[in-house]
C-alpha cells in the first residue's frame, strides 16, 4: 500500500452512510457526481472518495469495508463502472443504484436540468436509501 499522503481537507458531516459517485463522462457522469454532493450536504450520506478505494490508499478502501458502513453506489448508466470497482475491491456493504434505470437519458455532453436531482432525491426517498 502507498505511503498515506492525505493531508485533510475532505468533505465530512455527521451521516453515519457513505456515498460514492462514478462522475463518468457524460451527463449522467456529472448528475452522479452532483446527486452526491446534494446528499452529502443534506446530512444524509458523507462522501466518499471513489477515486481513493481505487487507488487503495490512505485507508479509503478499508473504511468503505467496515462494517460499521453502508454505502451507496451511485452510477450513471448500466455499464456500472464504480460497482464493479467495489466489487473487485470485495467491497460487499453496498446498496446501488444506476440513474438510467431512474429513468434519466445519457447524452454525450455534460449538460442536464438541475431539477432532475431534485427528482431522484425523491425517488430515493420512496425506496428508503
Amino acid at each position: 500500500m502507498a505511503e498515506c499522503k492525505c493531508t485533510g481537507g475532505c468533505a465530512s458531516n455527521t451521516a453515519r452512510k457513505s456515498v460514492y459517485a462514478c462522475a463518468g463522462a457524460s451527463n449522467v457522469g456529472r448528475m452522479s457526481l452532483d446527486m452526491a454532493i446534494a446528499l452529502h450536504q443534506a446530512n444524509r450520506y458523507q462522501m466518499g472518495c471513489a477515486a481513493g478505494v481505487g487507488a487503495d490508499i490512505c485507508g479509503f478502501t478499508d473504511a468503505a469495508k467496515s462494517e460499521d458502513n453502508t454505502n451507496l453506489l451511485i452510477d450513471g448508466c448500466p455499464v456500472g463502472c464504480l460497482k464493479q470497482m467495489f466489487d473487485n475491491k470485495g467491497i460487499t456493504n453496498c446498496d446501488h443504484i444506476v440513474l438510467t434505470e431512474m429513468g434519466v437519458a445519457k447524452s454525450g455532453n455534460f449538460e442536464y436540468e438541475h431539477e432532475v436531482i431534485d427528482n431522484l432525491m425523491k425517488q430515493l426517498d420512496e425506496i428508503g436509501l
